[in-house]
């Protein structure tokens, strides 16, 4: 099953299209854009293909200089878009969503970048046939039609030339798990590639002479479909392949050292690290006249230094000045190991904590601290997901060896890392939230989960609220009990609020840390499958753009009386009335359910009746059920079409 297939199963779903609901009810879903997106400074028109997109309105982008302009539009498969992208955009990864009356689709994903742009030309399915590219640069838009596809371009290149064959697919959500080759006038390969950064291929290789050359694009195991999207950008570009350090202390310039392809003499450039935010990304300019891609430099409060090779072995290992350091590193062969030696000043407690998956790096960490000797103290795999973290106590004025390794055999310049040696950080927490893109229809209720994650001993309850919601929708309150790892909400849209309203919205979390005060917003977060993925393989990844949208009024809404209600343990058969609204095809019955009820709080089952209005519902508060304010979140099922309720916020006390 392909992710176009998958999507659209799942958004079907969520739009609740088992019922007598009309087709033109149902939420947007996109699949795919081809071309998958543009030059810098110019406009480009795109084709957004998925379903339920007649009618577009507006098409939704992330970051800043990109916008988005929709005409008239009936084909419910198919949306063009025109880009508009300013001279000073950021190249890379914008996040698009498309907004019709009856809600806004799920995230896809178009490239920006800073070279001409063309299109794939049919048939160009083997190499007598490829299509010749007569000038390059060039970002090539293609796509991997059938199963036996295979996509051929044919240019000139002189002897001594370094060519860059960059093929971006997984990073705009293609169903393309790509593979790349290079070939010779005879057909012979002289160089091929999978997986690299991203898992997307890439190719940097020097022609020996000059002559007539091919690049071919295909699917690793021959698939294909119209969401197997790619952009393939070739020619004499500039490339970083390595730089160091990956960045420095906040308010800083920081001279970063660069390695790649056809930089000219650019060997650094300086970057000012912000004093706001975590990362500054930059676009290495050339000697040249050409922009190399992006590259990102990440911030922190604490003076930083950098790896001194060779430190494979205790007697040469870097040496790391005292106090609270970041040093930045990278495994620069395979099998590498890198050795660091500290001597605290002070007895306490000390956190070495990698910093590298989490930073877009390859590695897979393995972190060890050792006594002068080489005698392994501790050691640590995974600690925040694939990053290595160690916390133990130290002995003033002691020397201690600390080992950074990658476990597989990967090494380069995007095998970097940050190494953070410095007193255990406070109490802190992040938040994520689904579902990333909320729809509501008029007169109805939405469910939200936020899930915290909690650091350093950070235990307190976390406050909810949300901000700017579209006009006549309404947010329930919400607490994330001490202890507790999630809580649920809801978004209640007015029968009279307008559909197709939209606004991008906030959810904000409020938690008390020592003695501060902290205010974290939620990340929101999609579900996927990569390409190859089997179908328990399914992923999560960051969204940039959380919408909240007013979709039109739905087969049936449910509404509860009251919606909050305080009671004492020990209580039995506490009710709570809902009511259903029916429009005239929703007959059957409605089958109720109850989550996110405390521990020994006990739900009574009950359906609400074919053609019924409402029915009372009950709950049992046991003697040892926890005294806590929690919202409990009632789902409705009729036919497969499933509503919720607002939330019923319970409070439980002595």
């Amino acid at each position: 099953m392909t992710r176009s297939k998958i999507q659209c199963a799942l958004w079907a779903l969520a739009a609740g299209c088992g019922l007598a609901t009309p087709a033109a009810a149902q939420v947007p879903a996109a699949t795919f854009a081809h071309p998958a997106g543009g030059q810098v400074g110019t406009k480009a028109t795109v084709n957004i293909g998925g379903a339920n997109l007649q009618g577009a309105t507006q098409v939704l982008i992330s970051g800043q200089g990109v916008t988005a302009t929709v005409g008239v539009n009936t084909n419910a498969a198919s949306l063009p878009i025109e880009l508009d992208i300013a001279p000073d955009a950021q190249p890379g990864m914008r996040e698009i969503r498309v907004v019709t009356p009856r809600g806004t689709s799920n995230a896809e994903r178009v490239w920006i970048g800073p070279y001409a742009e063309g299109m794939e030309v049919e048939p160009n399915n083997a190499l007598t046939a490829a299509q010749k590219l007569d000038k390059l640069p060039i970002s090539v838009n293609g796509q991997i039609n059938g199963g036996e596809d295979v996509d051929f371009y044919t240019f000139q290149a002189n002897a001594g030339d370094t060519y860059v064959f960059d093929l971006v697919a997984f990073r705009v959500a293609s169903g393309l798990d790509g593979y790349l080759a290079v070939y010779d006038a005879r057909g012979k390969i002289l160089k091929s590639q999978l997986e690299a950064f991203d898992r997307d291929p890439r190719i940097i290789y020097t022609f020996k002479t000059a002559g007539t050359y091919s690049v071919g694009v295909r699917d690793t195991m021959f698939r294909g479909g119209a969401d197997f999207v790619y952009k393939l950008t070739l020619g004499k570009i500039p490339v970083v392949t390595g730089y160091m350090p990956s960045g420095g202390k906040r308010g800083q310039m920081v001279n970063v050292t660069l390695e790649g392809a056809n930089l000219g003499d650019m060997k650094s450039m300086a970057v000012q690290i912000p004093m706001e935010g975590d990362a500054v990304s930059v676009v290495p300019n050339t000697p040249m006249g050409m922009a190399a891609s992006p590259i990102s430099l990440y911030a922190s409060d604490l003076n930083e230094t950098v790896e001194a090779e060779p430190n494979d072995t205790a007697a040469q290992a870097t040496p790391v000045p005292d106090g609270p350091v970041v040093v930045n590193g990278r495994i620069d062969k395979a099998r590498e190991v890198d050795l660091y030696r500290v001597k605290p000043s002070a007895a306490g407690n000390l956190s070495f904590e990698v910093w590298g998956r989490r930073l877009g790096s390859r590695i897979d960490s393995f972190l060890r601290v050792l006594d002068a000797t080489g005698k392994e103290l501790q050691a640590n795999d995974d600690a925040a997901g694939k990053d290595s973290r160690i916390v133990m106590a130290v002995a003033a004025n002691t020397e201690y060896l600390v080992e950074v390794r990658t476990i597989d055999p990967r090494y380069g310049g995007d095998v970097f890392y940050r190494l953070a040696i410095e007193p255990p950080a406070g109490q802190d927490f992040t938040l994520t939230m689904t579902p990333d893109s909320i729809n509501v229809g008029q007169g109805n209720s939405a469910a939200v989960t936020v899930t915290v994650n909690r650091m350093n001993g950070f235990t307190g309850p976390v406050a909810l609220r949300v901000e700017g919601l579209p006009a006549g929708v309404t947010a329930s309150p919400a607490v994330i009990p001490a202890g507790a790892a999630n809580a649920q909400f809801t978004v209640t849209a007015a029968a009279d609020a307008a559909a197709g309203a939209v606004s991008q919205i906030k959810v904000i979390g409020t938690g008390t840390l020592g003695m501060a005060t902290a205010e974290r917003v939620a990340q929101g977060i999609e579900s996927f499958k990569p390409p190859l993925a089997q179908d328990n393989q399914i992923q999560t990844r960051q969204t940039l753009i959380t919408p909240a949208t007013v979709m039109p009024e739905q087969a049936y809404s449910l509404d509860i009386e009251p919606r909050a209600i305080t009671v004492k343990k020990g209580t039995m058969n506490v009710e709570i009335k809902v009511k259903a609204t029916r429009q005239a095809a929703a007959t059957q019955e409605i089958k109720l359910t109850i989550a996110g009820q405390p521990a020994n709080v006990t739900p009574v089952p009950a359906n609400i009746a074919a053609s019924g209005g409402e029915i009372i519902i009950k709950l049992n508060i046991a003697a040892n059920a926890p005294t806590v304010t929690q919202n409990l979140i009632i789902t409705g099922n009729l036919n497969n079409n499933v509503q919720v309720a607002p939330a019923l916020t319970l409070t439980i006390t002595d």
